[in-house]
């Protein structure tokens, strides 16, 4: 900071000099070099006066300018000590008022100086003080000189108040000089500093909080930060200071939108703020444009006569503002930072490509410090983790710690990474991750977090033993360790997972019970009502959600635990549940488990059947917490469900009509494809088509196929990239396609062209790749379907290989790989599945394709002990159209295991299940009888009443399914035949290869060549 000269005027005469003209030679020299700027020769002068001449009449002038240019020398202990009997009581009031000043403001910047807290804040109380003293001269002063300091005096107490952090004395000052100084050209400073305390208040109470703290004491400081701020940037008067409020006010709202996740619009709010801040050079421009001006008002105030002794104010805002100029020229450009902030703002977007192009322009245009440096690559790191792109993120890691070796950031990298493969549910990344952690920092301040998040990844893998045992290594080293208490909460909760809950009921219960354990006390004993309600004990849950709420009246878990309290009484079937859920969304609005009290109710009463108060407590979330989509989306399902059971198709779309444009791309993906599905639902519920009696019904009809096609294409035109969705807006339209079969309005020789006509506006490459694999695809919808499985194979490939970094969606991988079985390119088929099962590690229809995919490859190959390990992880699935399918696999790994009973019992329940196809039955059926034979049981025995034999299961299929599964019903015939041959019975066995060559030779060749040969083998 610079401060203005002081013009003194010293009346000097023949007499006042009669120790000779050196005196006065060295005070000429001394103001001389002053006005030039050589400070180091002023001091000198004015230090001999002082010492060899100290009687001189003008050595207060001479202290006064001493002192001043020590400032600016920045010996500001020099400076303190020269001014210092000018600032006594009995000093002369023409020189105590600006000694008081500059005394002051040199002890203000010794405070900056000086490298401890305890020092800086000492010196700052003195500025504090010596300022104060002068308000009081001031105050009681008639001098208008005196008077027109009080401005800057007030200003500088409080940015010495703010250094101290003492925020409330500083914060009285400031409101002070906006109410007193209303036409102030320097109002935006206080502004400024006004808007900068409240922003440090924030920044230390976030840095404070603590999980479930309440925040809008937070948001209040940053709402008086931001109003502060934006008085700045919307003064045509501050240019510089409104592109440094700009930052502030973008780093405010970076700062808010933290503690409002997860909804990120914070982010995007502080993104646009960001965009404000101009480069360094364009505000040189405007300064020195605006120096100019200032410079010519002053010059016009001066011929005017306007000024005093102590200069105008005018002449020290220009010494401000030339300040101002001064800083900008050596400081770094604001843009830079500004544009580190906006990197971080794309990345918690989850914007990381935007967020990459922001940084790897820095790095090769700007001229970055070392810290901006190691923040650019810093960012760049955690972009390739948000992005998934793990492998870059490791490497990246590799050049970060090669580049930044002693950076203290790097640890909290690696750390941040493993935690966010974590998050990404990427548990095989994230144990990597945390594994090179704890090779590469293996002292470092992050090792028990690392620990901790091992052991929880390892419960995740289902490696609990594992788990276990990493925890109690951890606490049987580190007992006192502030992680080893969190490291057994993480054991209740991978006991909880992984099912044990009487483990996890005792575990948590340890931490509920130990008084040392901190904040986490509160955590075990609702984890305990957790687990306690999922073994239905809700006696015990009620008792204990009184218990907890009397214990931790302030804990953030309260309003949840309140809501399982309301749970366990409505699941014993106390109405109080309803009431008690009421109360806790009326107590704690804002808190996250309130919209989900208010979701409970509307699924208790869709459970109860009660329509009527589903309904409005469906319309009393989504008026209470609109920003709850997710649980809002749901509640629509419920009811939507509700009025299509009553055929109002009109009711159950509009549930959707407002969700489509919520910020959440696949929720508002999803609402456009269940509108699509209820006009399909409503479609088919006009009946046949030849039913419709008049040309307007069968018009209608059709219009209502029309609007679910349009549905299902918004999704695809403006959420491309939401996979899923993707997928499920394909299949809509195929649905559509199938109905128009059954209204005879199709053929399934007119899918392809109708489906290419659909999508003649999907135009971007992706999406037309997508359109071309759908159309391939479209073979798994006709009637025989699999006579074309080659040529659409190869249509699937090409259109791969016309766009190879297309990731495909969920039906696209499970049909290509499909295909690729079928074709016997068993390798690329694991390929596709295993790919399929890493990129949707959170979708559990998309694993369970995966793993059925990997099931059939396998199997298919006669891997039959890997296909069965993916078979088994398919029994999780709660439905798949692939199921049973995957139950035929377990089978035959039973089979083949030698486990008889297994397979027979499954064989058994496959070909009698009706949701099994013919095909599976058939399979099922000779699965059965090969067992029957291998067990003896080839024929029928004499005397036999029931039909436990194999002959009966082969040709049963042949007698149920005929033509329906050629294939399997010749094989079938085939090995009846066999079976006979074996025993001798050589009609029989004729028979058998007779029956399958009259009635399969045209539709199974293969099976019929076998029979003629067995016939001719066994002769006339």
């Amino acid at each position: 900071m610079k401060w203005f000269l002081i013009s003194l005027v010293c009346l000097l005469c023949s007499l006042s000099l009669v120790q000779g003209d050196q005196a006065g030679d060295l005070y000429t020299k001394g103001t001389d070099a002053q006005a030039a700027g050589d400070n180091a020769t002023a001091v000198d002068a004015y230090d001999q006066i002082l010492t060899n001449y100290p009687t001189a009449s003008f050595t207060d002038d001479v202290r006064l300018r001493a002192g001043i240019a020590y400032i600016h020398l920045g010996n500001f202990t020099k400076a303190i000590d020269r001014l210092a009997k000018e600032t006594q009581a009995g000093a002369s009031p023409e020189f105590r008022g600006v000694a008081l000043y500059y005394t002051a403001m040199a002890q203000l910047s010794q405070g900056g100086k000086l490298t401890t807290k305890a020092e800086r804040d000492g010196m700052f109380s003195q500025a504090i003080g010596t300022f104060t003293n002068l308000v009081d001269v001031i105050n009681a002063s008639s001098r208008p000189e005196d008077k027109e300091m009080l401005e800057d005096v007030i200003y500088n107490r409080a940015l010495a108040q703010f250094q101290r952090q003492s925020f409330d004395d500083a914060e009285k000052d400031l409101l002070q000089l906006l109410q007193q100084y209303g036409a102030s050209l320097r109002r935006p400073d206080y502004f400024l500093l006004l808007g900068s305390l409240y922003a440090s208040e924030v920044n230390d109470a976030i840095g404070a909080m603590k999980a479930g703290d309440p925040v809008d004491k937070i948001k209040a400081l940053a709402g008086k930060a931001l109003d502060a701020f934006t008085q700045i940037s919307n003064d045509p008067n501050a240019l510089v200071q409104a592109n440094q409020a700009n930052m502030y006010r973008a780093d405010i709202l970076y700062l808010i939108a933290q503690i409002d996740l997860p909804d990120t619009s914070g982010y995007a709010k502080a993104l646009e703020t960001y965009r404000l801040v101009h480069r360094k050079d364009d505000m040189i421009s405007l300064q020195e444009k605006r120096l100019d001006d200032l410079r010519a008002a002053s010059a016009k105030a001066r011929a005017s006569g306007v000024g005093s002794m102590l200069g105008s104010g005018s002449s020290r805002l220009i010494e401000r503002e030339e300040g101002r100029l001064a800083d900008l020229k050596g400081d770094t450009d604001p843009i830079i930072a500004a544009l580190i902030r906006m990197s971080e703002c794309y990345n918690a977007l989850k914007q990381c490509d935007e967020a990459r192009t922001i940084l790897h322009r820095l790095v090769a245009h700007a001229p970055l410090t070392p810290d901006q440096r190691r923040e650019v690559d810093f960012q760049t790191i955690f972009s390739y983790v948000l992005g998934g792109q793990t492998a870059k993120a490791d490497a990246a890691l590799t050049d970060y710690l090669a580049q930044h070796p002693n950076d203290k950031q790097a640890e909290s990298i690696s750390y941040q990474m493993a935690r966010n493969l974590l998050d990404r549910r990427d548990n095989e990344g994230a144990l990597k991750q945390a594994d090179r952690s704890l090779k590469d920092f293996p002292n470092g301040q992050y090792v028990p977090d690392v620990v901790a998040l091992r052991a929880q990844i390892l419960t995740n893998l289902g490696r609990v033993d594992e788990a276990r045992k990493v925890i109690a290594d951890f606490v049987a080293q580190n007992p006192q360790s502030p992680v080893a208490m969190q490291m057994m909460l993480t054991e209740a909760q991978g006991q909880a997972a992984s099912g044990d809950l009487a483990g996890a009921l005792a575990s948590y219960q340890k931490i509920k019970d130990d008084n040392t354990a901190g904040l986490l006390q509160a955590t075990g004993a609702a984890g305990y009502i957790q687990t306690l309600q999922s073994l239905k004990q809700y006696d015990k849950v009620i008792s204990e959600v009184k218990a907890f709420a009397a214990h931790y009246p302030t804990s953030g878990a309260l309003p949840g635990v309140l809501v399982i309290g309301g749970m366990a009484m409505d699941q014993k079937g106390d109405m109080g549940g309803i009431a008690a859920l009421h109360d806790e969304v009326k107590k704690y609005p804002k808190d996250e488990a309130s919209p989900f009290a208010l979701y409970y109710i509307v699924n208790s009463y869709q459970r109860a059947g009660k329509v009527p108060e589903m309904i409005q407590a469906a319309a009393d979330l989504r008026k209470t917490f609109p920003a709850a989509h997710s649980l809002i989306a749901q509640a629509a399902d419920a009811v939507s469900e509700a009025y299509m059971k009553q055929k109002k198709f009109d009711l159950a779309i509009a549930e959707y009509k407002d969700m489509v444009d919520v910020p959440e791309p696949a929720i508002a993906a999803a609402a456009y494809n269940k509108m699509g599905s209820i006009w399909l639902a409503s479609a088919k519920a006009k009946g046949a088509y030849q039913s419709m009696q008049t040309d307007q019904e069968r018009t209608d009809a059709q219009q209502v196929l029309s609007s679910a096609d349009g549905e299902y294409l918004q999704t695809l035109k403006k959420f491309p990239e939401q996979l899923n969705a993707v997928a499920d807006a394909f299949q809509g339209l195929i649905d559509g396609m199938i109905q128009r079969r059954s209204w005879g309005l199709l053929k399934d020789a007119d899918f392809d062209g109708y489906l290419a006509k659909l999508g003649a506006d999907l135009t971007t490459p992706e999406m037309q790749g997508r359109l071309e694999l759908a159309r391939a695809g479209l073979v798994f919808f006709y009637k025989d379907g699999e006579k074309q499985y080659p040529q659409a194979l190869d249509r699937f490939k090409k259109a791969i290989d016309a766009n190879p970094d297309l990731q495909m969606d969920r039906q696209e991988a499970s049909q290509f790989g499909e295909l690729l079985i079928a074709g016997k390119d068993y390798a690329r088929a694991i390929e596709v599945f295993t790919a399929l099962g890493q990129a949707t590690t959170d979708d559990p229809a998309a694993q369970a394709d995966a793993n059925y995919g990997l099931g059939a490859a396998y199997l298919a190959q006669g891997d039959v002990a890997k296909a069965k390990d993916y078979f088994v992880k398919m029994q999780s699935a709660v439905w798949h159209p692939h199921l049973l399918d995957s139950q035929y696999g377990l089978a035959l790994a039973a089979e083949e295991s030698g486990d008889s009973a297994t397979a027979r019992q499954i064989y058994a329940k496959l070909m009698r299940a009706p949701q099994a196809s013919y095909a599976l039955q058939a399979r099922a059926m000779i699965g059965y009888g090969h067992l029957l034979e291998k067990a003896g049981h080839a024929l029928k025995a004499p005397n036999q009443q029931d039909i436990e034999y194999a002959v009966h299961y082969y040709r049963q299929i042949h007698t149920l399914f005929s033509g329906a599964v050629p294939e399997l019903s010749a094989e079938g015939l085939f090995l009846a035949g066999q079976a006979y041959a074996k025993a001798g019975d050589r009609a029989d066995a004729k028979t058998q290869y007779t029956d399958l060559k009259n009635s399969y030779a045209q539709t199974a060749p293969d099976w019929t060549a076998k029979a003629q040969a067995e016939l001719a083998k066994l002769g006339p």
